[in-house]
């Protein structure tokens, strides 16, 4: 009996097969369409979530050294004051020698260019004490993971490009490249940036700020990722966010003392 009706129900398609085509032909070109469409939604959703986070007026900008190019970028676009606090005046200076170099010129060449077109540009600059200083380098640099740090961290990549543009040499062991770091951070602050106004503040440092005419900022937050510490930094124009962090920034410098050597640039503001 059911291989009776099987046979019938061939012949039957047998009979109709041309039909029994066209529709199956017709609802492939239908799913085609309908898949063609799909995708052409799902793209334009995408741009349209892209549009979104391309005007959040806070957004991640990712980890150091990443973030720096977003800071040089806001810090071509200053017009009246930048106001920086980092841990370290030489920011980066050991990591990612070159990098540093990039910022500091960024700095510098703003700084000219505004005074060049007779709108001086007023630059703060904070960062720990030689003390703090000290105790930060010790933390981040623990004897515990010393050895370790030299063998598989990042000691020998950050070396090699410290030593060609220092024009020095680098000792891998931890007492004289913790004096080394602590005289570059110096020369950092006392020579580098010669053209800002300076402080040096005794305390902890949370989170390290860039804000630019008090209109938008960037903010990084120290974090540890398994043996290194690392920063994660975020970009604002969000105007509250940018009255807190300049809250912050002020708390810093109610307890910072200014760095007494006058910085080269103020005497050329008043000379102009």
């Amino acid at each position: 009996m059911f291989l009776g009706w099987i046979r019938e129900a061939y012949q039957f398609w047998l009979l109709h097969r041309t039909p029994f085509e066209l529709l199956g032909l017709l609802m492939a070109v239908l799913g085609s369409i309908s898949a063609v469409f799909s995708i052409r939604g799902g793209r334009k959703l995408t741009r349209d979530l892209r549009a979104i986070f391309d005007h959040l007026t806070t957004k991640e900008i990712g980890a150091f050294p990443a973030y720096m190019t977003e800071v040089e970028r806001l810090i071509s676009e200053a017009r009246e004051t930048i106001f920086i606090a980092t841990d370290f005046p030489g920011h980066g200076a050991w990591s990612d020698r070159g990098r540093f170099a990039s910022y500091v010129k960024a700095l510098e060449n703003r700084k000219a260019d505004r005074v060049r077109r007779g709108h001086p540009l007023g630059i703060q600059v904070l960062c720990l004490d030689a003390a703090a200083r000290e105790r930060a380098m010790l933390d981040r640099f623990p004897e515990s993971r010393w050895k370790d740090y030299v063998r598989r961290g990042g000691f020998v990549k950050s070396r090699r490009l410290y030593e060609e543009l220092e024009n020095c040499h680098v000792s891998d062991l931890r007492p004289q490249f913790l004096e080394e770091m602590a005289s570059r951070q110096t020369r950092a602050l006392g020579s580098d940036l010669r053209f800002a106004d300076r402080w040096e503040y005794h305390g902890l440092m949370p989170v390290y700020l860039w804000i630019i005419d008090s209109e938008k900022a960037i903010f990084a937050i120290p974090s540890f990722g398994g043996d290194q510490l690392t920063e994660y930094a975020f970009y604002t124009e969000e105007a509250g966010l940018v009255q807190a962090l300049m809250s912050v920034w002020s708390r810093y410098l109610e307890v910072a003392g200014r760095v007494t050597d006058a910085p080269a640039s103020a005497t050329l503001v008043k000379a102009g």
